[in-house]
């Protein structure tokens, strides 16, 4: 009798100490260092950490947090908006006062000092999104081995798999479309907008929005596609590694004489403890990319709203032309927009599969 409390007694120490050891053995300490330092200051702060806390970020901390970016990013914008406004003003000052003449040469001057204006904030936007591209990739390709790891050791071979598989294709599909297609083309997308302002026959602002629409709904066929395939797919290997895990407790609880029934629930507490250090690791890759991305979008919208508003104007005082940048500028960030939205999203909801289909 001894023996058999003693041999229960080893089983259940070891399930309590798997979760340090998983933290070792599949690098959540190297997923920790792949966050950039400003991102995992918040997280710190926050709590939020591999193993675990955050549950702990409430509603109001989230609304907080986007406040905070709000007033850190709408100083450019602003900057941006008074700039044009000024142009714009000038050039119906002058057009006033010169007349119809006038008008015929201070519109196309007023276009070209728009566009250059325009083109010189959303560089450094495009940039700094550029930038945040690449470290949220960098992090995922950390992310994403290592919640596998974990989830196949935690009995879900399956799932590990196709989830390592689906979303490594789908991140460097993502990243190497960005780089080398999306941002390219919203530096393209105000130049030519500006050369078709100087002749307004040519209509190439219309190219704009038609470049406009073909990334956005190419970004959401990729996303239906990828997410489309994990769901699906999640689904059969979910019930495939759930009888697995069945079939190896019952051979466990059958095989193994007098502490058989210990050591099939021994499993099952082994397998909660994977479940809380998958859930927990989850959680800090949901949570670090949304703080890495999060600022970025924030500004972008900053800047959407400001070209709306500065649209407005334009069109008040009668500038075709200028509006024709601003809208040109607008649908540049449209894309940005679209593509970080893309690749958050594909982060959550990819993830929030993942554990569903464990849960199940």
């Amino acid at each position: 009798m001894k023996n058999i409390i003693r041999l229960v007694l080893v089983i259940l120490i070891s399930a309590m100490t798997l979760t340090s050891h998983c933290r070792a053995q599949f690098g959540t300490d190297e997923l920790y260092d792949a966050v950039p330092d400003e991102v995992r200051e918040t997280l710190d702060d926050s709590g939020i950490t591999p193993s675990g806390g955050a549950e702990k970020a409430g509603l109001t901390d989230i609304i907080g947090y986007i406040a905070g970016l709000v007033t850190e990013n709408m100083g450019k914008p602003l900057k941006m908006f008074a700039a044009v406004l000024a142009v714009v003003l000038l050039s119906a000052l002058l057009s006033g006062i010169s007349g119809a003449a006038g008008t015929r040469i201070h519109f196309p001057v007023t276009a070209a000092s728009s566009a250059v204006i325009v083109s010189m904030y959303l560089a450094d936007i495009t940039g700094s999104a550029q930038t945040a591209f690449g470290a949220a990739t960098d992090l995922m390709l950390a992310y994403i081995p290592v919640i596998a790891g974990v989830t196949a050791v935690g009995g879900h071979q399956a799932s590990a798999a196709l989830f390592s598989s689906v979303a490594l294709t789908a991140i460097q599909l993502l990243a190497r479309l960005i780089s080398a297609v999306i941002i390219p083309l919203t530096g393209c997308m105000i130049g030519i907008t500006a050369a078709g302002s100087l002749d307004p026959e040519l209509n190439l602002d219309r190219l704009s929005e038609a470049v406009r629409k073909f990334v956005v709904w190419g970004l959401g066929l990729i996303m239906t596609l990828f997410l489309g395939i994990l769901s699906v797919q999640s689904i059969v290997t979910a019930s495939a590694d759930n009888a697995a895990m069945k079939t190896l407790k019952y051979a466990v609880s059958s095989a193994v004489p007098i502490v058989g029934g210990a050591v099939s629930e021994a499993i099952s507490t082994v397998s909660g403890s994977i479940a809380l250090l998958r859930t927990g690791i989850g959680g800090f890759g949901i949570a670090a990319g949304a703080c890495l991305l999060a600022p970025h979008l924030i500004s972008v919208i900053c800047c959407k709203l400001a070209l709306f508003a500065a649209g407005v104007v334009s069109d008040l005082f009668g500038s075709t032309e200028t509006g024709r940048i601003i809208k040109s500028g607008e649908n540049a960030m449209s894309v940005i927009l679209a593509a970080l939205s893309c690749f958050f999203v594909f982060i959550t909801v990819s993830s929030a599969i993942l554990l569903a289909a464990c849960r199940a």
